[in-house]
């Protein structure tokens, strides 16, 4: 998956793209994250066991998760409307609307009508001039490699912190 990235921080825009190979098992509750680039990592997040890694070449840390994996939209979501991405014979979506004070206001969330996948998110913040646009390209179903799901072993050093789960983080969907 690509990700391609524009914020608007007090009136100064900024667009970043960003390489970026996701992974999610919804039945082994697991996601894995490899950014391509400079620095190369990769996140982890077991929701079983509910730790969350982060891999830099032979470096690992663990940190303990709250939080549960969805598997599509927050119960507490507003669906605003059905349309089709990219003209009449394009991709039909549902846009969904929530709340997130962990992502600093507004989430707006396009998803694929049949499967849920993400298209698009934009979340716009409650402090003035900020505002975050996603889009998500080249996605493709299934996991092609299940070692996306590998931890180095033996596990990584534990931590006494906690964090909310990445996707919470990168995709605005909330209760991950």
């Amino acid at each position: 998956m690509h990700i391609t990235l524009g914020q608007l921080f007090s009136g100064e825009p900024d667009l970043e793209y960003i390489t970026q190979i996701t992974s999610y098992d919804y039945g082994m509750k697991k996601l894995a994250f490899k950014v391509v680039g400079t620095p190369n990592y990769r996140i982890v997040e077991d929701f079983d066991k509910m730790m969350h890694y982060v891999i830099y070449g032979t470096t690992c840390n663990a940190t303990k998760m709250v939080g549960e994996l969805m598997n599509c939209i927050s119960m507490d979501a507003t669906h605003l409307q059905t349309f089709h991405f990219g003209g009449m014979q394009g991709l039909m979506v549902d846009a969904w609307q929530m709340m997130s004070p962990d992502l600093g206001g507004n989430v707006v969330i396009d998803v694929t009508h049949d499967g849920c996948v993400p298209v698009a998110t934009v979340v716009t913040n409650t402090k003035p001039g900020m505002m975050s646009i996603l889009e998500y390209q080249n996605i493709t179903m299934g996991i092609k490699d299940p070692s996306v799901f590998n931890v180095p072993s033996p596990p990584c050093p534990p931590s006494d912190k906690q964090v909310d789960g990445v996707a919470k983080q990168l995709f605005g969907i909330p209760g991950v």
